[in-house]
C-alpha cells in the first residue's frame, strides 16, 4: 500500500471521528479551569438588575468558538433581571449579535422587551478613539439615536445611561483582535467598570496581566471556555461537541504515533538480542 492511500484512509478516519462526535456527542466529565470558574463567579456575582454594557466584537470565522460562550452570558444575566446595552466594534458583528440576543431567548423562561431589558447601540467605528468617546459620551457618539433609529431619551432602559460611568459591570467579545487592552484603558480604569471577556485562546497571553492585577474579573477562553461554560449552566451544545471531537482525534493520532513505533522498537530490540 503506498504512502499517499495509506495517508488518505488515516485523512478519511479522522474525518469519521470529527462527524461522528459532532452527530453523536459522546459527554465525558472535564475539569473546568480557574478562568472559566472566575468568569462564571463574575457573572453570578452581579447584582440583580443591574445595568450592564455589553460589546460584541464577534466575526463570522470565531463564532463556532465563542458563540455558546457569549449567547450563555446574555441568559444568566437576564435570568437575574440585568438590562444590557448592546454595542460593536466590528461593522461584521452586528448580524451577529442579532442572531445571538435571537438565540439567547429561546433559552429564556420570560419573554423580553426591547429598551426595557436591552438596547442595541450598534456599530462603533474609530478603534479605540471611537470607544473612548463612546464610553464618554454615548448619546453625542449616538447623534441621540439606537441602532434602529429610536430616540435613546424614549427607551426605559437608557435613563440614566450615557456612559461607561453608568454601566458598572461589562463585558466584551473581543474574538481574535486582541483589543482587551482597549476596554481595559477606556472602560475599566477611567469609570471603575468591573469587566470580564470572552476572546479567542490566543489572546490569553494578552490578557493574563490584567487578570492577574483584577483588573479583568474573569475570561472565557476560546472553544474551551465555552464549553466549559456549557457545562457550568448545564446548557450542553456544539461546544461541547467540538472539544469531544478533537479530544478523540488527538487520541486517535497519538494511538497511531504509538502503534507507528512499536515495528521500530521491535527491529531494534530483535538487533540486539542477535
Amino acid at each position: 500500500m503506498s504512502g499517499i492511500v495509506r495517508g488518505r484512509i488515516l485523512a478519511s478516519v479522522i474525518f469519521f471521528i470529527i462527524i461522528a462526535l459532532i452527530l453523536y456527542p459522546v459527554s465525558i466529565p472535564f475539569p473546568v479551569s480557574k478562568y472559566t470558574k472566575q468568569y462564571f463567579e463574575f457573572v453570578q456575582s452581579i447584582p440583580e438588575g443591574s445595568v450592564v454594557g455589553f460589546m460584541v466584537g464577534d466575526m463570522p470565522h470565531t463564532r463556532p468558538q465563542l458563540q455558546s460562550s457569549t449567547v450563555l452570558t446574555m441568559v444568566e444575566l437576564w435570568e437575574k433581571g440585568s438590562k444590557i446595552v448592546f454595542w460593536t466594534d466590528q461593522a461584521l458583528s452586528d448580524p451577529i449579535l442579532v442572531d445571538y440576543i435571537a438565540l439567547a431567548q429561546t433559552n429564556l423562561k420570560r419573554g423580553l422587551e426591547y429598551g426595557v431589558d436591552y438596547v442595541n447601540l450598534g456599530y462603533i467605528l474609530g478603534g479605540e478613539i471611537g470607544q473612548a468617546a463612546f464610553l464618554k459620551n454615548i448619546r453625542f457618539v449616538m447623534g441621540g439615536v439606537d441602532t434602529f433609529g429610536n430616540d435613546l431619551d424614549d427607551l426605559p432602559i437608557m435613563m440614566g445611561v450615557n456612559g461607561g460611568a453608568d454601566m458598572r459591570y461589562g463585558f466584551a467579545n473581543t474574538a481574535c483582535e486582541s483589543t482587551e487592552p482597549i476596554y481595559i484603558r477606556q472602560w475599566q480604569l477611567p469609570y471603575g467598570a468591573e469587566i470580564a471577556t470572552i476572546n479567542c485562546a490566543r489572546d490569553l497571553p494578552t490578557i493574563t496581566i490584567y487578570l492577574a492585577t483584577g483588573q479583568l474579573k474573569g475570561v472565557a477562553n476560546g472553544l474551551l471556555g465555552s464549553a466549559e461554560m456549557e457545562r457550568l449552566t448545564g446548557n450542553l451544545g456544539t461546544a461541547n461537541r467540538q472539544i469531544m471531537a478533537v479530544s478523540f482525534m488527538g487520541l486517535y493520532l497519538t494511538l497511531l504515533i504509538v502503534l507507528g513505533n512499536v515495528p521500530f522498537l521491535m527491529r531494534r530490540l530483535f538487533k540486539r538480542s542477535s
